[in-house]
């Protein structure tokens, strides 16, 4: 355990309650592991809540390294923590919940364990159930997520992390938390100093030029890529995907055994070099699986034309090389209800068969036998393994256990939730999937086109090398309009 963190741990247990700020990569997932095995030294429990799956999975990994035993720690994040309080006390929250949480009701989950920590029951449970509690990245919470953190701040010591210049959950109809107005006049702000320990005997160069921009950043101004040389900079426009596939592959060529992530803005960014890499990356998932849900309800209720028109849809989406032979057009037909054939496809008879078929009979079983034969064709790679091993494990489950689809999307997708993500070495993702986690190295697609914290928390995600791809040297540092929506105040 490095000295330095442990002091600036048992320093933060002394202050609470306070508020921390920290950039990526100065040490901050390791001071509140940290915390948590001072914590268990001292033959207490810590409550971290944190918003991310990814944070969860790598606040997990660090505590497990430290030597902390998993019942002297709960990690969750602030809906999984909210669902499960209120499931434990449906009545004093006001609203039964289901087993397997929604996540689009969120906000319930929220205003019913508000409901439930402002009881007296909890003022006695919370005590007796943790010594202190930590929220890590707080510059994403919301309003109705500060109140909740408020009520147990009522009962418990509490310390706040975050870092404003990260805040990339700003889509929600709540407004975020003003980290000036709402952190740091309610938990007085506790100084650390920004060591880049992400970067330390790696590529130190690469570090100290991420903290110093974070300058740029607070007065928007724009940031020079050629004015370091621990960055590789490609110039490419939007959608340039030609230069962001070569640039993938050179990497890989180089550091193939070492971990690799590129970054896109969107998730057609990812499926789109995904498509053109034949399976040598992956790409990440959200955990809801929002478009998986949207399958899997065709399924449940859809008309066999729609079904059909899906599956196709569904195996084209998740592999490469599947559009040489079933085309957009054998799509658009199997919606208007006809039959695919074409016999200029050698390979492709079978899937044709067996997607046609679901015109008459789109049962999950037959479902799982035309994506069966997709996956069977000829040549191709899989790059979306997560949604193709939810959408057939689910179909799989429909058939033998009474369920539809969709709770069986649902139920694998929390599993997911609570088991983490399979580790794989070449992914491409989107920053708010990532945030939270460490990579040796890092390629960002299309950089002009990331807000100015999306694009902060790309930029600092890899330790040894930096590649960005933009059509100019220099990056924009200031928010759209459109980007705009939550006036915040940069701490």
């Amino acid at each position: 355990m490095n000295d330095t963190i442990r002091r600036s741990a048992e320093r933060l247990r002394e202050a609470m309650p306070c508020s921390v700020t920290m950039p990526a990569g100065t040490g901050k997932t390791e001071i509140v592991a940290t915390l948590a095995f001072v914590a268990a030294e001292a033959g207490q429990r810590a409550l971290i809540l944190t918003h991310t799956n990814a944070g969860v999975e790598a606040l997990r990994r660090r505590t497990r390294r430290l030597g902390v035993a998993a019942n002297a720690v709960r990690i969750e994040t602030i809906a999984s923590w909210a669902h499960h309080l209120v499931r434990q006390y449906p009545q004093l929250a006001g609203v039964s919940v289901p087993t397997h949480a929604n996540w689009s009701e969120s906000k319930i989950y929220y205003d019913g364990a508000l409901k439930v920590l402002s009881s007296a029951v909890m003022r006695r449970v919370l005590p007796a159930s943790y010594g202190f509690v930590i929220v890590d990245e707080y510059q994403d919470c919301n309003i109705r997520q500060h109140a909740l953190v408020m009520a147990i701040a009522e009962v418990l010591p509490l310390s706040v992390f975050g870092d404003p210049m990260q805040a990339i959950f700003d889509f929600d109809a709540d407004p975020l938390v003003s980290w000036s107005t709402d952190v740091a006049a309610r938990w007085p702000a506790l100084a650390q100093p920004f060591v880049p320990w992400r970067w330390r005997g790696h590529n130190d160069d690469l570090g100290q030029w991420l903290i110093d921009i974070r300058e740029d950043f607070a007065l928007e101004r724009p940031i020079s890529i050629t004015a370091t040389t621990s960055v590789r900079w490609i110039k490419a426009n939007a959608n340039d995907f030609s230069s962001a596939v070569r640039a993938c592959r050179d990497l890989r060529n180089e550091y193939g055994t070492e971990t690799i992530v590129a970054i896109g803005r969107w998730a057609r960014d990812c499926n789109g070099a995904a498509s053109r890499l034949n399976g040598t990356y992956t790409v990440m998932e959200t955990i809801e699986g929002e478009d998986m849900i949207a399958f899997a309800r065709m399924v449940d209720q859809g008309h066999p034309n729609e079904i059909a028109a899906a599956t196709a849809q569904i195996g084209k989406d998740c592999a490469s090389g599947v559009a040489g032979y079933l085309t957009s057009d054998d799509v658009k037909k199997l919606r208007a209800g006809k039959t695919i054939t074409h016999l200029k496809r050698p390979g492709a008879e079978d899937a044709q068969r067996h997607l046609s078929a679901l015109l008459d009979d789109p049962a999950p079983r037959r479902i799982m036998e035309a994506l069966t034969a997709i996956a069977a064709l000829p040549g191709i790679r899989r790059y979306r393994h997560d949604a193709w091993s939810t959408i057939t494990r689910a179909l799989a489950l429909a058939c033998t256990n009474n369920t539809t689809v969709e709770d069986a999307v649902v139920r694998l997708r929390n599993q997911t939730r609570v088991t983490g993500r399979t580790a794989v070495p070449h992914v491409l993702a989107r920053p708010t999937l990532i945030k939270g986690l460490e990579y040796d190295h890092a390629i960002i697609l299309n950089a002009d086109g990331h807000t100015p914290t999306s694009l902060y928390v790309a930029l600092t995600r890899p330790r040894k090398t930096l590649t960005i791809i933009s059509a100019s040297p220099y990056l924009s540092t200031v928010a759209r309009a459109r980007e705009r929506r939550t006036p915040r105040v940069r701490g």
